[in-house]
């Protein structure tokens, strides 16, 4: 579990008519399965979900809602410099990564003036690539556990607005726990 920030997100995107209301950052989480490779590398797959929040719009007419969740599915090559060292109970690292990225925006409509009462709702999804750099720490806790802090950059631009933002590139940080399923 983590955050993760989409620097661009002061600058929703709307329509000149349409004044924004609420904007809303969340937690990201992600499930990972990494296997380590020979002389301090390691390959690691993860599946992430980060929901940016609500958006309300507002004009004339009355109001709606705007919900984004952004999901990275990612291939990361990790290297420990000090792998050598495995009685260290610190392991530091590096990595590097690429994903695909699919943006889902749930567009709820709210409460509209005579005669334009409308209610439904409508669900669009944006796909992309996009990339991340980073550092963390493993710190081993016993034989099966390990504690990790991981602070990376992750780059995701989508094509079109996906709930009014079109870059959501920025910094990420998550902590999480590892179980070690085979001791190399």
């Amino acid at each position: 579990m983590g955050f993760w920030s989409a620097l661009d997100a002061k600058n929703v995107h709307s329509s000149p008519s349409h004044e924004v209301l609420t904007k809303v950052t969340a937690p990201y989480g992600e499930l990972f399965f990494s296997n380590g490779l020979k002389k301090g590398f390691a390959f690691e797959f993860s599946a992430g979900s980060y929901y940016r929040g609500e958006t309300r719009y507002s004009d004339s007419l009355g109001y709606y809602w705007k919900r984004v969740t952004v999901y990275p599915v990612s291939g990361a090559i990790k290297y420990y410099p000090f792998f050598s060292q495995s009685h260290n109970l610190w392991q530091p690292y590096l990595d590097v990564g690429i994903s695909f990225v699919s943006g889902v925006e749930n567009l709820r409509l709210g409460e509209y003036a005579e005669p334009f009462i409308v209610v439904g709702d409508y669900i669009n999804t944006y796909l992309t690539f996009g990339g991340f750099t980073g550092v963390g720490m493993d710190f081993v806790l016993s034989r099966f556990f390990v504690l990790g802090l991981d602070f990376k950059y992750r780059w995701v631009k989508f094509g079109k607005h996906v709930g009014g933002l079109k870059d959501y590139s920025g910094p990420e940080a998550t902590l999480g726990l590892s179980y070690i399923l085979k001791k190399l």
